[in-house]
């Protein structure tokens, strides 16, 4: 593909690769009184530096005029090509955050052609032409030294990985089926929720707010969708987050079939079959979980939910045997495992007592 000028002076250049995890790079060019100054925005893999020379050769006239680079943090799919470039103009300088540094100058970048974001004072660099460049860290999104870059004057926000998406089509700009890619790729590397909560709120604080979130990977989002992406994002279980619902899950999944393997051995599996069948008599509804000889094998709604409910209609439906042990052997189990029994269980009744010492 060729260049795409995204507003005046600056331009997507890269290539669609047929690739689900396609590669975004960005020029930014400033022009004043004496020239223009031109920056690069993660300036991506060795394996792009031909389609980068070709790609900025028509508006700069090669590589060799960049006369900055910006980096968000120091995947190889990100930041490679800075050495290249900083070899074909020695004068090239390297911002990024100082996290980012420590693994970024092992590419062979020059300690005296870098400065770290944290220099500038109030995280902002004025540009030749007066416009202001804002330096947005986003920590964990998904590096410790993640660093976002504003360009007011545009109106666009480079935001790295945070917000990259996996690429289903080749289109530039992002639509509606493109939130799936999105969410995709941040539950597989983003750390946690609270970090994307961070980041966001960042986003949000920006004035006046980016009208382009250009992202290193996947499609640019515009207009309406920054909006919409950005709530969904605010809200989107990531990573860890998963990790944990899936252990509480299994946790719960051994607990209701220890339970209902005690419960067989205690009574019989014609009534645990029973007390089981009841819970889609009249099969006007999905069930709360599936079941495979008498045991779960998943829950289609909250796990606390769901096993309340089963035990639930066990003491129903499955025998004067099984009612009276349901919330003995549940108790015994639920507490081994550190399961919240008042989720589950109902409170115990009192029985009011002769006070003897009155």
């Amino acid at each position: 593909m060729k260049p795409v000028e995204l507003r005046e002076n600056v331009w997507w250049l890269a290539n669609r690769s047929e690739s689900l995890l396609e590669v975004n790079i960005y020029l930014l060019c400033y022009p004043h009184d004496k020239g223009q100054a031109n920056l690069i925005i993660d300036p991506g893999p060795p394996e792009l530096l031909t389609c980068l020379q070709k790609a900025a050769a028509p508006i700069i006239g090669g590589l060799d005029k960049v006369h900055g680079i910006l980096i968000n943090h120091q995947d190889p799919d990100v930041a490679p090509n800075s050495a290249y470039i900083q070899k074909l103009n020695p004068q090239c300088m390297v911002v990024a955050s100082e996290d980012t540094w420590r693994l970024i100058h092992f590419f062979g970048l020059k300690a005296s052609r870098f400065k770290a974001v944290e220099s500038y004072r109030h995280h902002r660099a004025i540009m030749p032409g007066g416009c202001r460049l804002i330096f947005v860290p986003s920590p964990f999104c998904h590096f410790r030294g993640a660093m976002m870059y504003y360009d007011e004057r545009s109106r666009i926000l480079f935001s790295g990985d945070l917000f990259g998406g996996l690429s289903y089509t080749a289109d530039l700009y992002a639509d509606e089926s493109s939130w799936e890619g999105i969410k995709t790729f941040h539950q597989l590397y983003m750390p946690s929720r609270d970090a994307l909560k961070l980041a966001v709120s960042r986003i949000r604080n920006l004035d006046p707010p980016p009208e382009m979130i250009a992202p290193q990977h996947g499609s640019i989002i515009r207009g309406g969708l920054i909006k919409t992406f950005l709530d969904r994002m605010y809200n989107l279980d990531v990573g860890l987050d998963l990790l944990i619902a899936g252990e509480k899950e299994e946790n719960y999944l051994g607990a209701v079939n220890e339970i209902l393997a005690e419960l067989e051995r205690e009574e019989s599996s014609d009534a645990l079959a029973k007390g089981i069948s009841a819970l889609n008599r009249d099969k006007s509804f999905t069930s709360v979980m599936t079941f495979a000889n008498c045991r779960v094998t998943g829950f289609k709604v909250d796990p606390p939910a769901a096993v309340k409910t089963l035990l639930d209609h066990l003491r129903t439906y499955g025998g004067i045997g099984l009612e009276s042990l349901v919330n003995l052997v549940a108790l015994k189990i639920l507490i081994s495992r550190n399961i919240p029994v008042s989720d589950i269980l109902p409170p115990s009744e009192g029985q009011e007592l002769p006070d003897y010492f009155e």
